[in-house]
């Protein structure tokens, strides 16, 4: 087989993962405002169901539109990954948060509408949180991956499982909130992916990397990340706009990216001697999801949805000029 040590065990290198991943970031709101388009402009067999059907999913593999934006997140997710062999989960995941901006000001550009204080507010809340989430993460992290097999898959499951329930919660939901809840679903799917191509990394790096059942295990659960996650995500575009879901992705996905690197990959080695740090990624990690929160509660799509349901507009937002 071919040695793949070089190509995949690269010298870690933190500021050069950053500055590729804040492009990646670019790609990720680029692509999701794109497809959000596609699937808001696809027609319905049902459109009293908010929810997409297989038919209509599959669908969206000749739409023209869906494919450039999936093209556009391909690019961004490539450039991720590259940022992932350059330094630790706990770094680089946090990053993509900057997502969120690039989505509210794409979409303000693309349907003409002007961001209020309060979803400014709820955006800045976002990344202020995830910024100083990153920073105690960074700071905790160690460069050596633990790779444990069946630590890896009881954690995984643990993450599938939480996505389903929010799924489950998801669709019996409705308004903002069934976006909200589908898309972390399919965030927490997607939160895995990461992880799965750093182990992989990790495994691919080594002699005899194809004698390792981490290759294997590893490759399905990132190809079950992408598809489960891929599909929810849909769901949540059919049900509210693109920035609640960028929002959602950028913040669930790296508080679980990190958290599964601190407690199963052992990236937070550190993490035990400065506890104080630890209190700082629970609140910060708080105040991030907030952020989300808010930017989903007061979205003018959202309030839309709201007064065509008869629902009492929420104070302190403004109607999409």
């Amino acid at each position: 087989m071919i040695a793949l040590e070089a190509l995949f065990h690269l010298e870690q290198n933190i500021p050069l993962a950053l500055a590729i991943v804040v492009f990646s970031s670019l790609g990720f709101a680029g692509g999701a405002t794109i497809q959000h388009l596609a699937v808001s402009r696809t027609p319905r067999t049902d459109t009293e169901n908010p929810s997409m059907s297989m038919r209509e999913i599959l669908g969206l593999l000749t739409n023209k539109l869906w494919l450039v934006g999936t093209g556009t997140i391909v690019v961004g997710a490539t450039l991720h990954a590259v940022g992932l062999a350059l330094a630790p989960v706990t770094v680089v995941q946090p990053v993509g948060i900057l997502a969120v901006p690039w989505s509210v000001l794409l979409a303000a550009k693309l349907h003409g509408f002007r961001p209020t204080k309060v979803i400014w507010g709820a955006v800045a809340m976002t990344i202020i949180g995830i910024v100083s989430f990153t920073y105690f993460s960074a700071s905790t992290a160690a460069k050596v991956v633990e790779l444990d097999l069946v630590k890896i898959i009881i954690g995984v499951a643990t993450v599938y499982t939480i996505g389903a329930l929010l799924a489950y919660l998801g669709f019996r939901g409705r308004g903002f909130r069934r976006c909200l809840l589908l898309a972390s679903a399919g965030s927490f799917y997607y939160g895995m992916s990461p992880t799965m191509l750093k182990v992989l990394f990790e495994v691919l790096s080594k002699d005899h990397y194809w004698t390792d059942p981490l290759l294997y295990v590893g490759l399905g659960f990132l190809l079950t990340c992408y598809a489960v996650g891929g599909w929810m995500l849909q769901q949540a575009y059919a049900n509210g706009p693109a920035e609640i879901v960028v929002g959602s992705m950028t913040t669930t996905d790296p508080i679980v990216a990190v958290s599964f690197g601190i407690l199963v990959l052992g990236e937070g080695a550190f993490l035990a001697a400065r506890p104080e740090f630890a209190l700082g990624m629970l609140v910060t990690g708080a105040i991030a999801i907030g952020g989300v929160v808010l930017l989903s509660k007061y979205h003018p799509d959202a309030l839309a949805r709201n007064q065509s349901a008869d629902a009492p507009i929420e104070a302190g937002a403004e109607s999409p000029s």
